[in-house]
């Protein structure tokens, strides 16, 4: 249940916190607010925090800028781990966007703002919790996710924005049961989702939503991707998202995943050339991973293909759940390497902890 509940919650933050109605009634605010998140997801930080500044000093007691603060934290220190000093900071500023929308609540409990930006900071905490291993910490905030969930379905036709999140439960809430059976039980006590509704509203979202459309994007490359097996659209959406924010460590990484898994090697080795890979260790566990696909596929290298995935999977090691991707990649080139070389209890081995870091059929559908 953690992946399914990291994608949720996911799925539920990356709306920010741009459609509330004061906000969107203030057109100068409102480019601020989209300045600030394009700035972040791009790893501007500099220009990021100045944005941030003015607007926590326009509106003190507001919760956007504190929501906005945790944010940029989140993305300049990505991946924050559990015991990585910045936890404590962006859960202090998470937690006081939580108290602040509540205080919006208390004046009005039917306030779409205060709805919002509730929802939003207890999502994005979830999902940190929950990417990090630690679902324990996620419990807490399930209930009141799921119900201003519901109410963004309902009024999805009002803002735009609620497209996004609408589309990603309809298509999950019905995807993640068909892969895993096993919950269907579970979620029987939900609202029923639809699949084809799903996409088409994530669609939607891509094309008529201002602030989230890279959020939708991103997800319609990993629904693609995962579960569709429709690789041209996953790496058309990835595509996009590294065009525009080439600095954003997390999504070079989908695209460049991407494009060796679609046997473009000539790009993926260009782009990973450029890749700051003396960053840090995450920069670099990227980077070796590619370098061992392009090794093995391109090159016809297998000894140094294997040097290059055992180092991926060394870095991997330092940064727990959040790396597992990564690694059931390397497993599995690593297992490819084993069966050519006429090794099939090292392949059996190697295909064995691929599927235990990720169940993502892609990864061992490729040989």
């Amino acid at each position: 249940m953690r992946y399914f509940t990291a994608i949720m919650l996911l799925l539920l933050v990356m709306t920010t916190a741009h459609t509330q109605q004061d906000i969107l009634d203030s057109q100068s605010t409102q480019k601020k607010v989209e300045k600030c998140l394009y700035a972040t997801y791009g790893f501007n930080f500099t220009e990021a925090k100045a944005i941030q500044k003015e607007l926590a000093e326009e509106m003190p007691e507001h919760p956007v800028a504190w929501f906005l603060n945790a944010l940029i934290t989140y993305w300049e220190f990505f991946p924050i781990l559990p015991d990585d000093p910045e936890v404590s900071s962006f859960i202090f500023d998470m937690d006081r966007a939580i108290d602040l929308a509540g205080e919006i609540l208390a004046r009005d409990r039917g306030s779409m703002e205060g709805i919002f930006f509730d929802m939003h900071a207890r999502a994005f905490k979830a999902m940190f919790w929950a990417d990090n291993g630690k679902p324990g910490r996620v419990i807490a905030d399930l209930n009141n996710m799921y119900r201003s969930t519901m109410l963004g379905i309902d009024y999805k036709t009002t803002f735009n924005e609620f497209y996004f999140s609408s589309g990603l439960y309809n298509y999950y809430i019905e995807a993640y049961v068909e892969k895993h059976p096993m919950y269907k039980p579970i979620a029987l006590l939900f609202r029923r989702g639809d699949k084809r509704l799903g996409l088409t509203e994530l669609e939607y979202a891509i094309n008529n939503t201002t602030y989230i459309r890279h959020e939708a994007r991103l997800f319609m490359s990993l629904i693609q991707l995962n579960y569709e097996k429709n690789m041209a659209l996953a790496l058309e959406q990835a595509a996009y998202l590294y065009n525009h924010f080439p600095r954003n460590i997390y999504y070079a990484g989908q695209y460049l995943i991407i494009l060796v898994h679609c046997e473009q090697y000539a790009v993926a080795s260009a782009l990973n050339a450029n890749l700051d890979n003396k960053h840090d260790g995450f920069h670099r566990m990227i980077h070796q991973l590619i370098n061992g696909f392009i090794s093995e596929k391109q090159k016809n290298d297998p000894s140094m293909a294997k040097l290059q995935y055992e180092e991926a999977i060394r870095h991997s090691e330092n940064y727990g759940p959040i790396a597992n991707l990564y690694a059931a990649i390397a497993y599995a080139g690593l297992a490819r390497i084993a069966e050519k070389e006429g090794d099939p209890v090292a392949a059996r081995k190697h295909i064995k902890n691929s599927s235990r870091l990720s169940d993502y059929e892609f990864i061992l559908e490729f040989r």
